[in-house]
């Protein structure tokens, strides 16, 4: 298997783990805040990683933390619109838009100097015919949350591009660990002013989802992220992670008993088909090579 393949198979296993986040992300919403759950969650993440970061002890220079203090700004900064969205929109909806990011990473990517071929475009224009089915076609409307989900997939799509262009000249670990900890820490500050409603029985209440998405969803799943898109393009690996999409649509029909019409289920089959689509042509161009 190569290296490309493995790191796609890795970008599908953080998909699934960020998908099903989205369910853990809205039930710790009846509890606690946006900000505080955040804060939360990502000093879990920070923990779940440091003893690997002991046992590894790599070299951290100036440049690496001025690397991780901009890519924990903008994780801060999107995740915090994304969950505060969540406090209306449903976590399929959620993880759609959010996963506009498919069609953003390529165009903002432009911007860089990086070529995107054709294969790759065809897939962006079919992932976000799926994305408008699942939203404004599927209720004739776009709400606030809405506003703030797509400004948080821009967020994403810039943290997925900072990454591929630093992630290969540091420790992945090493940068997943400080990012988290730089996002707790602006999420603690925030929280501490703007929800003043700080209960220990009610984080108590939501310590599942803390766990789960501090653990998986963070710890496990946006380290892989690093780890993968070191041997992925920025374009392939918006793709894949799109799918969580898909897995948040599954896990709030299955764990909150979120329903979705047909056209939002035609949305999903068309973004499943752009991401095997785009796989099949990187495949292929490998072999031809």
């Amino acid at each position: 298997m190569t290296k490309t393949r493995k790191a796609h198979l890795l970008l599908l296993l953080t998909s699934f783990l960020w998908g099903t986040a989205f369910v853990a992300q809205s039930v710790a919403l009846d509890y606690i805040g946006p900000f505080t759950f955040n804060a939360l969650r990502y000093g879990i993440a920070v923990l779940v990683l440091l003893p690997f970061l002991i046992a590894r002890k790599p070299k951290l220079d100036w440049r690496f933390f001025r690397v991780s203090l901009l890519i924990g700004l903008i994780l801060f900064v999107s995740s915090s619109l994304q969950q505060r969205a969540l406090l209306t929109a449903t976590a399929g909806k959620a993880g759609f838009i959010t996963s506009l990011y498919i069609v953003l990473v390529p165009i903002i990517s432009q911007f860089f100097g990086r070529k995107v071929g054709v294969h790759h475009w065809l897939a962006v224009a079919a992932s976000f015919v799926g994305l408008y089915l699942m939203t404004y076609a599927a209720s004739g409307q776009f709400t606030s949350a809405d506003v703030l989900l797509f400004v948080a997939s821009i967020g994403y799509s810039i943290h997925i591009i900072v990454i591929e262009k630093y992630a290969a000249d540091v420790d992945a670990i090493a940068l997943s660990a400080v990012q988290f900890a730089v996002a707790s820490v602006l999420s603690l500050v925030v929280a501490s002013f703007a929800e003043q409603s700080f209960s220990w029985i009610l984080i108590r209440a939501a310590v599942p989802s803390i766990l789960y998405t501090g653990i998986f969803s963070n710890g496990v799943a946006n380290t892989l992220q690093i780890v993968a898109q070191k041997d992925s393009h920025s374009t392939v690996a918006s793709l894949i992670m799109g799918l969580e999409a898909v897995f948040a649509v599954i896990g709030g029909a299955i764990i909150l008993g979120e329903r979705f019409s047909p056209r939002e289920i035609l949305g999903v089959l068309i973004m499943l088909a752009s991401v095997f689509y785009v796989q099949y042509i990187e495949g292929k161009v490998r072999v031809e090579a």
